[in-house]
């Protein structure tokens, strides 16, 4: 991650990203037909390294690199891997340290919500592709926004928390929305765009995702306190109130995953 300050940085998040992603899965759907033999493949922001690890196992010709603003993180992993095709490398997004050109593909998972440039971030990204390798982002559309019935108390207060943490940090619950405009300001050609659900909770939310949300909105509590007037908002009970909206019966929670590919 690559903000001075990651917001969901804590001692259970390597764990939590995990949890996130199955990486089978995202490689089966997203990344298999445009990896070829020999590739050189960069994840950025590998946070623990889940799909590189698995990447690098199911196609072993590959060099796999991921890179991570977390030098400990990466250190982690390093300590429970011996994939002799995977690197992992600490380094910034907004200063890759690779020379241009240097990778067939280039990707990030949910990284860009957390970032206030993205488009520097995308063109970095660009630069160390190679001519006619493929970029790929994916990230959420609509995470914490997307409700019915709303509360419109609740809603009001939750838009202005999230235009004080997108002032103070860029984090953008609707970037997803905004990735095909990004590939384009950038340059890249035969855009590609796929739309999928992501979040769906439909009725009250289940115990183990209940305790996502829970862990997720803790940890983000310190920040929130930083940047919103205790005066206007009482974050605490902002949170509590959202999390009771999720148990209620009645009530539909979702959000959407977009996922642009572009070539360079």
């Amino acid at each position: 991650m690559f903000n001075n300050q990651y917001l969901m940085e804590s001692p259970l998040e390597n764990k939590r990203l995990a949890d996130k992603v199955n990486p089978k899965e995202f490689i089966h759907h997203y990344l298999s037909e445009i990896i070829t033999p020999f590739a050189k493949i960069l994840d950025v922001g590998c946070g623990p390294a889940t799909i590189s690890i698995e990447l690098s196992r199911v196609f072993p010709t590959t060099k796999v690199t991921g890179l991570d603003i977390s030098i400990n993180r990466l250190l982690e992993i390093n300590q429970k891997q011996s994939a002799q095709n995977l690197m992992l490398v600490s380094g910034n997004l907004y200063s890759l340290p690779f020379p241009d050109n240097t990778y067939d593909l280039v990707y990030s998972r949910l990284l860009f919500e957390y970032l206030k440039y993205p488009l520097k971030a995308l063109k970095e990204m660009k630069r160390i592709c190679k001519i006619g390798g493929t970029v790929l982002v994916q990230d959420i559309n609509g995470q914490f926004l997307l409700h019915y019935p709303e509360n419109i108390k609740l809603m009001s207060q939750i838009n202005t928390i999230f235009e004080a943490l997108n002032k103070d940090t860029g984090f953008d619950p609707n970037i997803g929305r905004k990735l095909y405009h990004l590939f384009y300001q950038s340059g890249f050609h035969d855009i590609q765009v796929q739309l999928d659900p992501y979040h769906l909770i439909a009725g009250k939310i289940n115990s183990t995702l209940y305790q996502y949300w829970k862990q997720k909105l803790s940890t983000v509590l310190p920040h929130l306190r930083k940047c919103i007037n205790h005066n206007e908002i009482d974050i605490k009970e902002v949170i509590t109130s959202f999390l009771d909206y999720l148990k209620k019966n009645e009530t539909l929670t979702f959000s959407n995953l977009f996922t642009v590919y572009g070539i360079k």
